[in-house]
C-alpha cells in the first residue's frame, strides 16, 4: 500500500460518487469490458469460477471497492494484502494479473462506469471534480497494483485513453473474451442468475460500443430497461431515503 495513503473523507469525490448505489448499474458493462481485454479474459477463465460463482465474485469485488473507498487504513491494508496474494496465482502462458496494461484497463472500466452512471442519474460533474476523482483513483489503483504514473490525471487525457482502447484491435482479440463475457451476463449458476440474465444483458448492451458488442457475440437486449430507468431514477433518487440511496459502508462512516 502507498506509504502516504490516507483514507478518503467527506470532501472526496471517492465518497461523493461511490456512495451512490445507482453507480452499480454500470457494473455488468464494466465487467464485460474488463474481460474484453485478452489477458483479463484468460486470467478469469483459468483462475475463477465465473460460470458458477457470479454472486460470490460480485460480492468480493464490491467488498474490496467499498472497503478501499470508505475504510480505515488498516482495513485498506488487509484488502491490499488479500488482492496481492490472489493475484500472485493468476499467471500463465500469455497472461498475468500483474500486467500493467491490463491492470490499468480494469481500473479504467471502474472509473468510467461510475462516472457515467453518476452523470446519467445523479447529476453533473465539473471538470475539476472529474480531475479530482482521477487523482484520488491513483491511490485507489495502487492498492490493486496500478503504478501511479499509469493513470491520466486529466479527464480529457483519460477520455483519450478510453477511446483509444475501445478502438484498439487488442480488445476482443482472443476467443476467450467472447466466451467469458457471455458467461458474465448469463452465469450458469445459481439458478436465479439465469432468470435475471435478460436484465443483465439489458444493462450491458446499451453501454457497449456496437463493434465491441458484435465482436463479443452478445445478443441484443429485449428489454427497454434503460428508457424506464431514465424516466424513473433521477427524480426517485432525490426522494429516496438515505438507507436506500447510499451504500451501507458509506452510511456507517458518515454518521
Amino acid at each position: 500500500m502507498p506509504s502516504d495513503f490516507n483514507p478518503y473523507g467527506p470532501e472526496s469525490m471517492m465518497w461523493k460518487i461511490n456512495r451512490e448505489r445507482v453507480v452499480l448499474l454500470g457494473g455488468p458493462a464494466a465487467a464485460v469490458l474488463q474481460v474484453a481485454h485478452p489477458q483479463v479474459a484468460m486470467g478469469v477463465a483459468a483462475h475463477s469460477k465465473f460460470r458458477t460463482d457470479a454472486i460470490g465474485r460480485l460480492h468480493r469485488t464490491l467488498e474490496a471497492v467499498y472497503t478501499v473507498a470508505f475504510g480505515t487504513k488498516d482495513e485498506v491494508e488487509r484488502v491490499r494484502s488479500a488482492v496481492s496474494r490472489a493475484h500472485h496465482a493468476v499467471k500463465g502462458e500469455g497472461y498475468s494479473a500483474f500486467d500493467p496494461d491490463a491492470q490499468l484497463w480494469v481500473l479504467a472500466t471502474l472509473i468510467m462506469s461510475s462516472v457515467t452512471m453518476y452523470r446519467r442519474f445523479v447529476g453533473n460533474l465539473t471538470k475539476a471534480e472529474l480531475d479530482q476523482f482521477l487523482k484520488e483513483n491513483v491511490a485507489f489503483g495502487e492498492i490493486f497494483g496500478v503504478a501511479p504514473a499509469r493513470l491520466p490525471l486529466c479527464w480529457k487525457e483519460f477520455e483519450s485513453y478510453w477511446q483509444g482502447m475501445l478502438g484498439s484491435p487488442l480488445l476482443c482479440s482472443h476467443p476467450l473474451c467472447a466466451e467469458v463475457a457471455n458467461a458474465v451476463i448469463r452465469p450458469a449458476a445459481p439458478w436465479f442468475m439465469r432468470v435475471l440474465a435478460p436484465v443483465f444483458r439489458a444493462l450491458t448492451v446499451e453501454l457497449l460500443p456496437g463493434d465491441i458488442q458484435q465482436r463479443l457475440r452478445i445478443a441484443p437486449a429485449s428489454l427497454p430497461l434503460w428508457s424506464l430507468l431514465d424516466c424513473l431514477l433521477p427524480s426517485a433518487l432525490h426522494m429516496a431515503p438515505s438507507r436506500l440511496r447510499f451504500a451501507p459502508k458509506y452510511l456507517l462512516v458518515s454518521k
